[in-house]
C-alpha cells in the first residue's frame, strides 16, 4: 500500500474521488459550496423548530430547579460556539496560500530537514528519499535522520539511504530511546541551514512542499514558524481511516486555515514544519527541558514549539499547498490512544498560553487568538455538559434522544460540508459517522487526559 500510494501521491487533488470533472463546475464550485453551507444552516434552524427541539429543551430546562439553573450558561455557551463557528468561517474564507508569481526571483534559504525515527523500518528509507526528490534546490538542501534507539532495522534504512545520499544525509544513532525532543535537539545541533524543517518518518511530502513550506518565512521577517498541511496516506485501508482522514482535512484546511489569516496557528505539526534558526535557538533549551507539574515532558513536541514561537513575538502560518501524507491509526485502540496524547499537550500548552496571552507578546493580532483560544476550550464543556442532559432527559422523554440524533447527522452534514469545499470528493459523507463517534464515544477523553497530565507514555512505544 506505501508503494502505491508513494509513487501516486504527488497529484495535488484526489483525482479518484474527485466527483467534479468540468472546468465551468470546477471554476464555479467555490461560490456554490459557500452557498450550500449558508442554506444548510438554514436548514439546520428549520429542523432545529420542525423537530421542537428548542421547545422540547424549554421544557425539559422547566422540570427542576436545578436545570433551571443550568439554563443560562448552556444558553449562553450555545450562542457563543455559534457566534465563533460563523467568525471562524468569515476568516476561513479569507484564506489563500502564499505563492510564488511566475517569473518572481527568490533567494531560497539554507533548509535543514530533520527527521527523528523510532521503530520505522518499513517507511524510514522511501521518507528520506521523498525529501531528496523535491523540488528544492539541492545545494541548499540538508537532511538529518536520528534513530532514537529503534529495536528494528530503522538505523539500516538510513544507512541505505545514506550509501545513495552521500554528504547531503547525515545519519546520528542513539543506542537507546531517548524521545522525539532529545532526537530533534540532536539534529537541531548537528545543522547548518537557517531554515529548520521537522518531518515525520512515517510520512511523504509532495514534490513542491519545502518551497511552499518556506515561502512566509522568506516574504515575512515576523513570521517564525509555518505549519504545513498533513493528509492520511493510508486513508482507503477502512471505514476508521476513511473518517480521520475528514478530521484531519477540517483540522488543517479549516482549523489552520483560519488561524493562519490572524498569524496565530496554534500547532505547528511535527509532520511537516519549518521554523525560522535564530529564533528556535533563543528558546531551545528551555524546549528540550520542558516540565509540567514537576515532570519532564516528552509528548506534544510541536505544540510545545509552536507556543514558544507565539510567546516571543512571531506569527505562526499555515500552506494547505505544502503538503505531507502520513500514516493514521487503523483501529479504534490506537486512535484514542493518539487523542489521549494530543489532549494532555493541549491541555497543558493551553495553560501556558493563558499565561501571556493578555501581555504584550505581540505588536498586532492579538485579540482574536484570545477568542478563538476561549471559543476553542467552551466547546469542551458545552460537549461534556450537554451530552450530560441529553442522556439524563432520555428518563424523562425517550424521543428528545432521538430527535437529537437527527439533529446531530444535520448538523455532522452541514461541518462537512466545510471539507467539501476544500477536497471536493463524495468523502465529505465520512464526516457524519465520525461526528456520531466523537459526540458519543470520544466524551471521556479531555477528562481522562486532565486527570493523567502526569503521564509521559507516548503508548505506542
Amino acid at each position: 500500500m506505501w508503494d502505491e500510494t508513494y509513487q501516486n501521491v504527488e497529484l495535488k487533488a484526489r483525482s479518484e474521488t474527485t466527483f467534479i470533472t468540468s472546468d465551468v463546475l470546477k471554476e464555479k464550485i467555490d461560490p456554490i459550496l459557500i452557498f450550500l453551507i449558508v442554506v444548510f444552516s438554514s436548514i439546520m434552524i428549520v429542523a432545529a423548530f420542525k423537530l421542537k427541539i428548542f421547545s422540547l429543551w424549554a421544557e425539559f430546562l422547566q422540570s427542576s430547579l436545578f436545570l433551571k439553573i443550568s439554563t443560562y450558561p448552556l444558553f449562553l455557551s450555545a450562542l457563543f460556539i455559534i457566534g465563533g463557528l460563523l467568525f471562524r468561517t468569515f476568516l476561513w474564507l479569507r484564506y489563500k496560500p502564499l505563492s510564488v508569481k511566475e517569473g518572481e526571483k527568490v533567494l531560497w534559504p539554507v533548509i535543514s530537514v530533520i527527521m527523528p525515527a523510532f521503530n520505522e523500518e518499513e517507511l524510514v528509507e522511501k521518507s528520506i528519499d521523498s525529501i531528496f526528490a523535491s523540488d528544492y534546490p539541492a545545494d541548499k538542501l540538508e537532511v538529518i535522520s536520528i534513530n532514537d534507539g529503534s529495536k528494528d532495522d530503522t538505523f539500516s534504512g538510513m544507512l541505505r539511504a545514506k550509501e545513495k545520499y552521500g554528504s547531503k544525509l547525515k545519519v546520528i544513532n542513539f543506542e537507546k530511546n531517548l524521545g522525539k525532543r532529545k532526537a530533534l535537539y540532536a539534529g537541531l545541533k548537528k545543522s547548518r541551514g537557517e531554515v529548520i524543517v521537522t518531518v515525520d518518518t512515517d510520512s511523504k511530502i509532495e514534490k513542491s512542499a519545502l518551497k511552499n513550506l518556506v515561502i512566509p518565512l522568506v516574504k515575512d521577517q515576523k513570521t517564525g514558524a509555518v505549519a504545513g498541511r498533513v493528509e492520511v496516506l493510508n486513508e482507503k485501508q477502512n471505514l476508521l481511516t476513511r473518517m480521520l482522514a475528514i478530521r484531519y482535512s477540517l483540522s488543517f484546511n479549516f482549523g489552520r486555515a483560519y488561524q493562519s489569516v490572524y498569524g496565530a496557528v496554534f500547532c505547528c505539526p511535527g509532520a511537516l514544519t519549518a521554523y525560522r534558526r535564530n529564533v528556535l535557538m533563543t528558546f531551545i533549551h528551555d524546549w528540550v527541558n520542558q516540565t509540567f507539574l514537576k515532570t519532564s515532558c516528552t509528548y506534544g513536541e510541536d505544540r510545545a514549539l509552536t507556543t514558544c514561537i507565539l510567546k516571543a513575538g512571531y506569527m505562526t502560518r499555515f500552506q494547505s499547498n505544502a503538503m505531507v501524507f502520513t500514516e493514521v491509526p487503523k483501529t479504534f485502540n490506537r486512535m484514542n490512544k493518539m487523542y489521549l496524547r494530543w489532549t494532555r499537550s493541549y491541555i497543558r500548552e493551553s495553560v501556558l498560553f493563558a499565561r501571556f496571552m493578555f501581555s504584550d507578546y505581540r505588536g498586532k493580532n492579538k485579540w482574536l487568538p484570545i477568542f478563538d483560544f476561549f471559543f476553542l476550550n467552551i466547546l469542551h464543556p458545552f460537549h461534556l455538559f450537554s451530552l450530560v442532559l441529553i442522556i439524563y432527559s432520555f428518563a424523562v422523554n425517550p424521543i428528545f434522544i432521538l430527535r437529537h440524533i437527527a439533529f446531530l447527522v444535520i448538523a455532522a452534514f452541514f461541518l462537512s460540508l466545510y471539507y467539501l469545499r476544500a477536497e471536493k470528493s463524495l468523502n465529505f459523507l465520512y464526516g457524519i459517522p465520525y461526528a456520531l463517534i466523537t459526540a458519543f464515544c470520544l466524551w471521556w477523553i479531555v477528562p481522562y487526559a486532565a486527570l493523567t497530565m502526569r503521564n509521559r507514555s507516548w503508548m505506542t512505544r
